[in-house]
């Protein structure tokens, strides 16, 4: 018998994301690491443009993360109040500063992808807006959350200024879109419903 939203009494935190991201703070500085070691500028312009496309798979991936994780947060809410599942936030004690640090190292790691990409490779790197605004609204959702360290259930989550729940139909195309992103790993996918709780 197929799972209606009415049979479910327990929703997971991650759906499934978190297995195709890496922390971008970390995982750029070890590729920035191994480019440090090198001393001699050519050698040091092969090895960038070797690490550039994980660099800026990282940095997507990481977008598509905390976009997957605010589409993710609207489907839940139209569950009902019922109690999440995984939460490794839940109970810490909430500190501002640390829960934004990751989120603002990504915003500021646009510019290092544009500077770098000039200087070593000698071409433009575009921001992509969308990606920026993404930021921006998931550290307002982390902020208004409080990291989720009193998230127990989806009654708890506030949603960012200007992300609205859509009809029953618009929710199935989201959870529909997130199942299939889970599978590829291709998160920024999720762009194609984005349109449908949040109006630019």
């Amino acid at each position: 018998m197929t799972e209606t939203i009415e049979d479910k009494k327990t929703v997971l935190f991650d759906p499934g994301y978190a297995k195709h991201t890496t922390i971008l703070s970390l995982g750029s500085d070890y590729l920035y690491s191994s480019l440090d070691k090198i001393k001699n500028f050519n050698q040091k312009k092969a090895k960038f443009k070797m690490i550039y496309p994980q660099l800026l798979r990282m940095s997507d991936n990481n977008v598509g993360f905390c976009l997957g994780s605010m589409l993710w947060a609207v489907y839940v809410k139209t569950l009902g109040d019922i109690e999440i599942e995984g939460n490794p936030c839940l109970g810490d004690t909430y500190n501002e500063k640390e829960a934004v640090e990751e989120v603002d190292f990504s915003i500021a790691f646009f510019d290092r992808l544009k500077k770098d990409a000039k200087y070593y490779l000698n071409s433009e790197y575009n921001v992509n807006p969308q990606h920026i605004k993404i930021l921006e609204l998931y550290r307002e959702f982390l902020t208004k959350n409080c990291s989720f360290v009193n998230t127990r259930t989806t009654k708890d989550i506030i949603l960012p200024d200007g992300i609205t729940i859509p009809d029953s139909s618009s929710i199935e195309k989201i959870n529909a879109k997130i199942s299939e992103v889970v599978k590829s790993g291709n998160l920024l996918d999720l762009f194609e419903v984005w349109d449908l709780v949040y109006k630019s």
